[in-house]
């Protein structure tokens, strides 16, 4: 690691701290005399189905991404933490067949997942936001729609219906099974209804702008007297509901089904996980959790 950030980022030698956080991708602090600090990131390629079905697909849509969020910053949207540009030019540089990665400036430890949005972050998070999806047209250009979709929602249904039948036998599994069974009707109702407010989304009057994704209180960090958002990957095109969902505002059915696009986001990776508990990629504890939460909280958020 030290290797590969000296030879795009930093000359010399580069000490290098593994932080155990995120999901999804592996981060580091890297450090070198009488300079600020960096943050790294690697992402893992075979990890990120909403980028695409390959390695490649999702190298070429992860970079697109962070081009974005450089164009952002650049135009002036100081709030972005976009990643660092290499010697080359780059702003993600790939490793092998699976692993790509990418610099930023470190800006203190990150933010654990799930924890609710304070008074004051919600207020910076929603004046970031009518900046983001006012961008220019310029930047607006850059980045890919991002349609309302279920990732695993096949795995999803294919759960539901064999419900009533023999699973793989290992602990999580027998957890989930009654789980998903007391709760079938409701989650086909969702699938049902996703599928309405998609059709209602798809109308001409729905305008398009560029989205965060993800601006929940894990990607919002402090950053001296300001707050900043991090973790770009998920940013595209789509109606500002995307993003409004979390923190209000917005048009109520487009609002509606982000928020249940989340909670089916969550329910169908969750049973992908324990549909297969013996994939060494999987955290079948996690995903028995990931599934309580998804189906039992109520009104579903991702703070």
């Amino acid at each position: 690691m030290s290797e590969a950030v000296a030879r795009h980022w930093r000359s010399g030698h580069v000490d290098v701290e593994f932080l155990p956080v995120g999901a999804g991708s592996y981060h580091w602090r890297a450090s070198t005399p009488k300079r600020p600090p960096l943050f790294v990131t690697v992402d893992d390629l075979d990890r990120k189905p909403f980028l695409g079905a390959d390695a490649d697909t999702v190298y070429a849509r992860l970079r697109s991404a962070l081009e974005t969020a450089r164009a952002l910053r650049q135009s002036g949207m100081e709030f972005v933490v976009a990643p660092i540009e290499g010697r080359d030019g780059n702003v993600l540089s790939r490793i092998g067949r699976r692993y790509a990665l990418a610099v930023y400036p470190y800006l203190g430890e990150p933010r654990a997942f799930g924890n609710a949005l304070t008074a004051e972050e919600r207020v910076a998070l929603k004046a970031m936001l009518v900046r983001l999806h006012a961008a220019p047209k310029a930047v607006a250009s850059l980045p890919r729609s991002v349609p309302a979709e279920v990732p695993f929602r096949r795995e999803l249904e294919l759960a539901l219906d064999s419900v009533n039948t023999a699973w793989e036998d290992d602990q999580y599994s027998r957890a989930a099974r009654p789980l998903l069974a007391a709760n079938a009707a409701a989650i086909r109702g969702w699938l049902e209804r996703f599928d309405e407010l998609v059709r209602i989304s798809s109308a001409d009057n729905v305008d398009v702008v560029i989205t965060h994704g993800e601006p929940h209180s894990g990607n919002i960090v402090r950053s001296g007297t300001h707050f900043a958002l991090v973790d770009w990957d998920t940013v595209g095109l789509a109606p500002r509901e995307r993003d409004l969902w979390l923190v209000g505002g917005g048009e109520p059915q487009l609002c509606e089904l982000y928020r249940l696009r989340w909670r089916l986001d969550d329910l169908s990776s969750s049973v992908r996980v324990l549909l297969s508990p013996h994939d060494p990629d999987g955290d079948p504890e996690r995903a028995l959790r990931v599934l309580r939460i998804s189906i039992e909280r109520e009104p579903f958020t991702r703070d």
